[in-house]
């Protein structure tokens, strides 16, 4: 079976065939499939071919990926024989699957009809009757029924015993397996209390799910929550990855400086759950050649290891919690340290020439991946985007809720989205200056405010959601604000 997209271009009709078992397609110039159309995504899908099965993943586009006018799944959606793609602005690919050519004599292949009689045997047998019931015959029954009576008997017995121990059988938590009845957490420290999230210094310290009853009242009358499940993301339920994302959103949301954060609104959990399953999607991918978006979970996630020590001493200098810049970088770039989009912006945190050398980049005219500038150098890339990140947060005043917004318009330069987002909140409309609250209040921002900022935040916070608890997603790291030499 062979597949493939047919596009029309201009009157022409042109035949894609996807051969490889995975194909990036979007605008950059390092995806398999590079697409003329300016409302893609540098990466805007991608395409997982399985034996005979074809599935195409949105990577967390602007515009989004369609499959007949229905938006595909964060899990990837598998492509029928006739299938519509739409994706970008104007590109719409239809999906074939053609059956390799027939052998040139199909009766070769034909195995002929046999008769079930050729294999019956030329006498039937002779029927031999049963024999004639006799006491000894129903011997083995009424053992059988003794037995069950027996067993049945000392059942009873035994849950008598049990419930007279007046509950003292253990119970374990369903979500974690350990017994709530012990006086020590896993870590074996009674009495202890959650450790505290890593500083903006870059700290260590290791984040923990485990969370002590010793500080809750006593007499407490309703039933405690449980802790979230202590296995792997790709194991939970639907419903305890809501759970999961919801609580390790509000972490981010209080590591990055916002400790003042509202509830993330059910919206946003959702689209932030959108980009953890679309990166989550990637963990089984082929590493791929070079640095490129869309490459292995496990080795885009190294890459950041090995940038860390630069960012976080970057932002650290300039009094921003590293975390900031680390996942930056990754929405960015995935951490490519001289990725250049097809629009110019050049290196690890796609600086335009005008705001690189604002913040102190020595920029060269035309400068590309062949022929770099400090844009492409880790550390001189890192101080300039500490200097541009503590410039966008006092643009939204000096409070916690200043980091998200300054997140938010980050990737439309120096007024964009900034302008649009600080016309929104001078408008009289009553609009606090919380993020998330925008989201909730959406009708009352532009149309471009929407599908740019309420697209990048969540993404943001989705590569930070794993890459600060990369094990809960099968990756063999530590936390990658802990990288720091």
């Amino acid at each position: 079976m062979k597949f493939l997209f047919v596009q029309e271009v201009d009157g022409e009709i042109r035949e894609i065939v996807l051969e490889k078992e995975h194909t990036t397609i979007g605008r950059a110039t390092d995806v398999d499939l590079q697409l003329d159309d300016q409302g893609l995504s540098r990466l805007n899908s991608t395409i997982y071919l399985d034996a005979d099965t074809v599935r195409i993943v949105d990577n967390g586009s602007t515009n989004g990926t369609l499959v007949n006018d229905e938006p595909a799944s964060a899990d990837g959606t598998i492509l029928d024989d006739g299938d519509v793609v739409k994706m970008g602005s104007s590109t719409v690919l239809k999906f074939k699957k053609v059956a390799d050519e027939a052998p040139a004599n199909a009766d070769d292949h034909v195995q002929p009809d046999v008769s079930a009689a050729a294999f019956a045997p030329a006498t039937a047998p002779v029927a031999v009757p049963p024999p004639a019931p006799t006491p000894l015959n129903y011997l083995p029954l009424a053992i059988i029924v003794g037995a069950i009576f027996v067993i049945g008997i000392s059942a009873a017995v035994i849950a008598m015993t049990a419930f007279s121990g007046k509950g003292e059988v253990a119970t374990t938590n369903p979500y974690t397996g350990d017994d709530p009845t012990s006086s020590s957490d896993r870590d074996g420290d009674p009495g202890s209390t959650p450790t505290s999230s890593p500083s903006i210094q870059g700290s260590s310290q290791t984040d923990t799910n485990t969370s002590s009853n010793s500080d809750l009242p006593t007499a407490q009358s309703t039933p405690v929550k449980p802790d979230l499940p202590a296995k792997q993301y790709s194991a939970m339920t639907d419903a305890e990855k809501r759970a999961y994302i919801e609580d390790r959103a509000m972490r981010v949301a209080q590591i990055i400086g916002n400790s003042t954060s509202e509830k993330i609104p059910p919206d946003a959990v959702t689209r932030i759950k959108s980009f953890v399953d679309a990166y989550v999607s990637r963990t089984k991918v082929k590493p791929l050649s070079g640095c490129r978006f869309g490459d292995n979970l496990q080795a885009t996630y190294t890459r950041a290891s090995k940038n860390a020590p630069f960012i976080i001493r970057a932002f650290n200098e300039k009094g921003m919690d590293p975390r900031i810049g680390l996942y930056l970088a990754m929405i960015e770039s995935e951490h490519c340290t001289c990725l250049q989009s097809p629009t110019g912006p050049l290196g690890m945190f796609q600086f335009t020439q005008a705001t690189g050398r604002l913040h102190g980049l020595n920029i060269i005219p035309g400068a590309t991946p062949a022929h770099p500038d400090e844009r492409c150098e880790p550390e001189p890339a890192s101080r300039a985007a500490a200097s541009y990140m503590k410039a966008l947060a006092g643009r939204y005043g000096t409070g916690p809720s200043s980091i998200p917004l300054a997140i938010g318009s980050y990737n439309s330069g120096e007024g964009g989205l900034s302008s649009n987002l600080e016309k929104a909140l001078s408008s009289g409309t009553g609009l606090p200056r919380e993020f998330w609250t925008l989201i909730e209040k959406s009708d009352m921002l532009s149309k471009q405010f929407q599908s740019e900022n309420f697209k990048y935040v969540p993404k943001f916070f989705a590569a930070a959601i794993i890459g600060e608890n990369p094990r809960d997603f099968g990756l063999d790291l530590n936390p990658i604000s802990t990288y720091t030499k």
